[in-house]
């Protein structure tokens, strides 16, 4: 997550893919005693043993073209970026007009009802796991409830209560309220999307939240420069009628480094964004898609580590989903 300082992995259990079951053996013969590893060797080993890794989950998902979109109302596909750094992103597009799909959201459930908590950080594969939906992204920032003390626990671990950043709607509920500074993203009952539009309660079916305006009428809006961080982002085409959902891994040398805001903004008109957002990045940022075998999986490679080497999928408050059309 970006936005607030602390720990970038979670400490506590979570869905995990894990390394094959040979490739941890190979490791324990080099450990042996008397093979001389120096700790620079090691390190590079695990790094290299991550990264294929991390590759192979990116490759599971199924390439889609222009025929997927009009066929199935969505797409998916990856793009690998070589300039001015190494990065991978992955993109998925909804064509909202079509009938066949439409964009949601998915709030994990309030822990402590009227308390000043608005939901408890739920592993994402859970959390967007509903039987129409096909695939997903993360999207509001948060923050931990502070303690008696004033505190704030920012090593994230699942059923741990936050405050989500900005609106979150899902189904006609709204479960936290628009905030200044976060713009909104949110779809009335007929599936129309407005961006950062003041609108009554009545009006919102589900409704997202991001850091700041990536894109306007067009033209990124961005300073150039900043950091580098894995990053999510949603758009919409000039006509209203095609939402783009990209992530972008980093935090990966040699692999992903990450996007600065301005890198992102640019992306996201390349892509076709008329408007775009910056959603919660860093370690939060995941995409899932539902394969041909009816299962979701995680497609991109988030930034946290278990061991330097298990990819750890952090857990969060709410995600934006794209499920195929029913009647409400």
């Amino acid at each position: 997550m970006i936005g607030c300082k602390g720990a970038a992995m979670s400490d506590c259990p979570m869905t995990t893919e894990r390394i094959r079951p040979a490739a941890w053996r190979s490791l324990g013969r080099k450990l042996r005693p008397g093979n001389g590893l120096r700790r620079s060797w090691l390190h590079g080993w695990l790094f290299v043993a991550g990264v294929s890794f991390v590759v192979a989950v990116g490759a599971a998902a199924e390439p889609t073209t222009a025929t997927e979109l009009a066929r199935s109302g969505w797409d998916h596909r990856r793009i690998d970026l070589k300039n001015p750094v190494l990065n991978r992103a992955h993109l998925l597009r909804v064509d909202l007009r079509s009938g066949k799909v439409r964009a949601g959201a998915a709030v994990a459930p309030d822990p402590d009802a009227d308390g000043p908590a608005e939901a408890a950080l739920t592993n994402p594969l859970k959390l967007g796991d509903g039987p129409r939906v096909v695939a997903f992204v993360n999207a509001n920032p948060w923050d931990a409830i502070p303690d008696a003390d004033g505190r704030r626990n920012r090593r994230w671990h699942s059923g741990q209560a936050v405050d989500i950043q900005g609106l979150a709607a899902a189904r006609g509920t709204i479960f936290s309220p628009p905030q200044r500074g976060y713009p909104s993203v949110w779809f009335d009952s007929e599936g129309r999307v407005r961006f950062d539009e003041a609108a009554g309660e009545k009006a919102v079916r589900d409704g997202v939240a991001g850091f700041g305006w990536l894109v306007r009428e067009g033209k990124p809006c961005v300073e150039p420069g900043g950091p580098r961080h894995p990053r999510t982002a949603i758009g919409l085409d000039r006509e209203g009628r095609v939402l783009l959902l990209v992530v972008v891994d980093g935090r990966q040398p040699g692999f992903s480094e990450g996007m600065t805001l301005d890198e992102l903004a640019g992306l996201m008109a390349e892509q076709g964004s008329f408007r775009a957002i910056n959603l919660d990045g860093g370690g939060s940022s995941v995409m899932a898609v539902r394969g041909a075998d009816g299962a979701l999986r995680v497609v991109n490679s988030p930034s946290d580590r278990l061991l330097g080497v298990k990819i750890v999928v952090r857990p969060v408050p709410v995600l934006l989903t794209v499920s195929t059309a029913q009647d409400d």
